[in-house]
């Protein structure tokens, strides 16, 4: 799958916002899963919120309604592991977890998104859940939305990896595309 977004200035200004502010809120939360880097803190913010702009707009392009991302300042007690979007595909409710990862990140540890160890779709997924994996180029916030893959396959397969960075790999665990891919189980398509 090769779907780009390319979000316009408007979109790109309110993320950028967004993240600034969750940043302010939220240093202690990262630097308990690992990252004590403030603007690297807020660059993964505008990552993944941008993944999800993507993905709401391709739900908009193949004819899907879909909610929006949310850009709510929750406390860090508030947070939870909800899925970060839904969709309704063929009168059933997905819930959209979206997971992006950097091209700077790509360079160095190959295509992979990163998951808290804590995270229900480690441990237990649902039917309805999804998760869609994102690449985004920060040279020129452009996102690739590389596939979907339900999360209860990555655990009957047992895909779940080690994480590549030394000071995650005590919250999170990561998927890996190239243990993703001899198993045909990234789709091209949400539908």
């Amino acid at each position: 799958m090769s779907f780009n977004y390319k979000p316009s200035k408007y979109v790109l200004d309110k993320v950028r916002e967004f993240a600034h502010k969750r940043v302010k809120g939220s240093s202690a939360l990262y630097s308990s899963r690992g990252e004590k880097n403030l603007s690297k803190m807020e660059e993964d913010i505008i990552i993944g919120t941008l993944g999800e702009y993507a993905v709401q707009y391709y739900c908009k392009t193949i004819g899907l309604k879909c909610t929006r991302p949310d850009l709510k300042i929750y406390e860090n007690r508030r947070k939870s592991f909800d899925a970060d979007l839904t969709s309704v595909v063929r009168d059933k409710e997905i819930k959209l977890h979206v997971k992006s990862q950097s091209t700077n990140s790509i360079k160095r540890y190959g295509l992979s998104w990163l998951f808290q160890k804590s995270d229900s779709l480690v441990k237990s997924p649902d039917d309805e859940d999804m998760m869609v994996f994102c690449s985004v180029d920060p040279k020129v916030w452009e996102v690739t939305i590389v596939g979907f893959v339900h999360p209860k396959l990555v655990c009957e397969l047992g895909l779940w990896g080690e994480c590549s960075v030394p000071y995650y790999r005590h919250s999170k665990l990561a998927i890996y595309l190239e243990d993703l891919e001899p198993y045909a189980i990234v789709r091209s398509e949400l539908i």
